[in-house]
């Protein structure tokens, strides 16, 4: 087994494709299918079930990649450090964040990240908190940062923000809105999966209201939509309080409480804690620590 065949499997494992993979890594699919088809002899087992167009793990399969990963980790790792000696800072970091993190957070941290390391290369993928938890468990991320904290023992999350949420809406509602008339409004929430409808249906849930009671009239799977819909009219929503700031400043959406019900929530960063961190990945968490204590 030598890291070129773990290198070539990992890859398979996240396009799911030969070719695709093969792309990733500047190797012909010849060659990646070799290096899968020798890793397989040596380990005595399938790793990839190739009787349909999507190529998947088998149950095997999946049991190898996380060793699998932790293996290219720990290799980049050692590479990493040895080159720089524990005196610069360089590299590509890979960041996986939740809509509202992503847009009225992160930019602000790497800002500041980049001052002092400007030889940093970012890579950022603005997910659901899900889909971020799942890229960080798949090795597909080095740091995510989430609205929701979505247990697993492989997981570790440290709190860098407290955010509120809030009502919105393009109407005269008043600025404290109460419960009867939150039920007669039309509401445009997000996709199931993100973080704030979650938090928002656990708000509504502690005041004994389930989801299917208010008036849903749309699902949309981004900020920028909900907002858009709320600025014209189609309804109210519940949103972070930094999402909204600049449209509540220019007049274009109205903000309110809903009485009695006050909803906050965490960002937390989230990392793998069964594989080693890279030297940059760990000054990104040092630096995060530091914006979170001001």
């Amino acid at each position: 087994m030598d890291f070129k065949q773990i290198e070539a499997f990992v890859n398979v494992a996240k396009y799911k494709s030969f070719s695709k993979a093969a792309e990733a890594i500047f190797l012909s699919q010849p060659t990646v299918s070799a290096h899968i088809a020798s890793l397989e002899q040596e380990l005595g087992v399938i790793l990839f079930d190739r009787s349909s167009k999507e190529i998947r793990l088998t149950q095997a399969g999946a049991i190898f990649l996380d060793y699998a990963i932790n293996l290219t980790n720990v290799r980049n790792t050692a590479i990493a450090r040895l080159s720089e000696l524990g005196t610069k800072i360089t590299g590509n970091l890979t960041i996986a964040s939740s809509t509202t993190p992503c847009r009225f957070l992160l930019p602000q941290l790497l800002k500041t990240f980049y001052d002092k390391y400007p030889n940093v290369n970012y890579d950022i993928k603005e997910e659901s908190t899900k889909e971020v938890v799942d890229m960080i468990l798949l090795g597909n991320a080095d740091v995510g940062i989430v609205g929701e904290i979505i247990k697993d023992t492989k997981l570790t999350y440290s709190k860098v923000y407290e955010d509120r949420l809030v009502l919105i809406s393009s109407t005269s509602l008043p600025d404290v809105v109460p419960i009867d008339t939150l039920l007669s409004q039309r509401f445009i929430l997000r996709e199931r999966g993100s973080a704030t409808r979650s938090v928002f249906e656990n708000a509504l849930s502690k005041l004994g209201i389930e989801i299917d009671k208010i008036k849903i009239f749309a699902e949309v799977s981004s900020l920028e939509a909900v907002l858009q819909f709320v600025k014209a009219g189609a309804g109210i929503s519940v949103v972070s309080e930094i999402a909204c700031k600049d449209y509540i400043q220019t007049g274009f959406l109205s903000k309110h409480t809903i009485k009695d019900v006050n909803i906050t929530r965490g960002i937390y960063v989230v990392t793998h804690n069964k594989r080693p961190l890279s030297p940059v990945a760990k000054e990104f968490l040092k630096h995060i620590e530091t914006f979170s204590e001001k």
